[in-house]
């Protein structure tokens, strides 16, 4: 597949233009219709309640003619399908139960996580989800080449994020031996850097929490990341934002002394990722089609507007994916890449919609203030919003902030936030800090908002868009 000297993993897809890109979409598009219609009762059955069929999905605008289906319709009839004593995936598979290699289930980090079959073809060297040539032009454009070493600290269980372990053990991760991989536990943290160090480790995997982790734990055992590893990129995924915040990056790239390169994948975008410049993710448009919809009308935006990402899958999968809201914030982006790849580019994924927290008339994400924190010198970038009501009734905000050991004017650098952290929100909150260690950690997905409100004040999102699913089972 690649050439030593390549700038491009396969520089015939990545660099198709976009027509090509689009005529291969199209034709795509009307396989994987015809393919969920035939095999999956869900796909089939939606349709079917609108009057729609396959032979209607002639071209990429026809695709607004699906219904846009969410995880709370999902988790409805996943749940509907345990009550009948079948599996939870029984009405979306599109193949026999035999041909399940393996089964994955989402993260749970908005609800109950439902669960997600795979073939074979999808976890091998040509799968078109986080395994195989997606997370290989993934790791090139992050500059690995062969022979690198590769630590990818994602822990062993059902959740697709990182690709799973036991996915890497069967080599879909390194296809054709590209990379040396490291299947890591992160829950042994002093013996990933040692192990690191031993073996020459030179890049790593993981959530930004972890890789904000680990200087910690390496700081305790003597373990210099500078001097006595040799990492030079960090692939960071798994969290809303992630390494793309602003200020985190640069944190992470001085603690070290690597490249950091940030990754973003969900149901039916496929894995999307950095190149050099990190002026956005590239899609792999040859696996995917990703849409912008409004978050309220589900009307689709044209690109350059923020709103909510759609996610269409393209290949023959067993669990299809077509116009997935996965509801994270995004916009899309045709403008050329000075990396020369042509596809289209996320060029915002700030977090989730449902991320979002509405307080005092206001709309709170936490990667403002982790904006803010990252960006102010003497934090150590841990902060947690604490929402509650004072004894009026009022909505409070406190948030924690972690300050190093090595600042002076404690009183100063807390005045310095709540300026600043209200300038960024527009929203008056009290700055509390508390030394370095103080919060608790997250090696995996970080927790960054605790709401103490009422329970008819808070979630308010997320029990809106229960309402909304709700019309597909009246």
């Amino acid at each position: 597949m690649y050439e030593i000297q390549s700038k491009y993993w396969d520089p015939k897809v990545e660099l198709m233009s976009l027509s090509e890109i689009k005529i291969l979409q199209e034709r795509r598009l009307r396989q994987v219709v015809e393919y969920a219609y035939a095999r999956s009762p869900f796909y089939r059955r939606k349709f079917d309640e609108i009057g729609l069929k396959p032979k209607h999905i002639k071209t990429l605008k026809d695709i607004n003619k699906i219904p846009i289906t969410d995880k709370y319709e999902m988790r409805i009839v996943s749940e509907k399908s345990v009550e009948e004593d079948k599996r939870p995936f029984a009405d979306f598979i599109t193949v026999p139960q035999e041909m399940v290699v393996t089964i994955h289930c989402t993260s749970g980090t908005t609800g109950t996580p439902f669960t997600a079959p795979l073939l074979e073809p999808e976890i091998t060297a040509r799968g078109i989800i986080a395994t195989g040539d997606s997370a290989a032009r993934q790791f090139w454009a992050a500059g690995l080449r062969p022979g690198d070493v590769l630590a990818h600290m994602w822990n062993l269980g059902g959740a697709m994020v990182g690709g799973g372990n036991h996915i890497i053990a069967k080599g879909a991760c390194a296809p054709e031996l590209f990379l040396t991989v490291i299947p890591c536990h992160v829950g042994s943290t002093e013996k990933v850097l040692s192990t690191m160090k031993q073996v020459g480790a030179t890049a790593i995997c993981c959530t930004p929490s972890y890789a904000l982790y680990m200087p910690d734990v390496a700081n305790k055992i003597g373990i210099d990341l500078k001097n006595d590893l040799q990492i030079k990129a960090i692939v960071t995924g798994g969290e809303p934002g992630g390494a793309s915040v602003p200020g985190l990056r640069d944190k992470l790239k001085d603690l070290w002394g690597a490249e950091i390169f940030d990754m973003y994948g969900a149901p039916g975008v496929g894995l999307n990722y950095e190149c050099e410049h990190h002026n956005g993710f590239h899609i792999q448009s040859d696996g995917t089609l990703i849409q912008v919809v409004d978050p309220e009308t589900k009307e689709e935006l044209p690109h350059g507007q923020l709103g909510s990402l759609v996610g269409t899958g393209l290949g023959m999968a067993a669990f299809p994916w077509l116009r997935f809201n996965t509801e994270d914030q995004g916009a899309i982006s045709e403008e050329p890449c000075p990396c020369g790849r042509t596809h289209p580019r996320i060029v915002s994924v700030p977090g989730r919609w449902d991320d979002v927290i509405k307080i005092k008339g206001f709309q709170l994400h936490p990667n403002s203030i982790e904006k803010v924190v990252n960006e102010t010198k003497g934090c150590s970038g841990e902060f947690l919003v604490i929402l509650e009501k004072d004894e009026t009734s009022k909505d409070k905000v406190l948030i924690k902030v972690e300050y190093e050991p090595d600042v002076q004017n404690v009183e100063q650098l807390r005045d310095q936030l709540e300026h600043d952290i209200r300038v960024m929100i527009t929203l008056k909150a009290e700055v509390e800090l508390v030394p370095k260690g103080s919060l608790d950690r997250f090696v995996m997905k970080k927790k960054r908002v605790i709401d103490n409100r009422s329970k008819d004040q808070r979630d308010k999102f997320d029990q809106a868009a229960k309402v909304v699913s709700a019309k597909y089972f009246d």
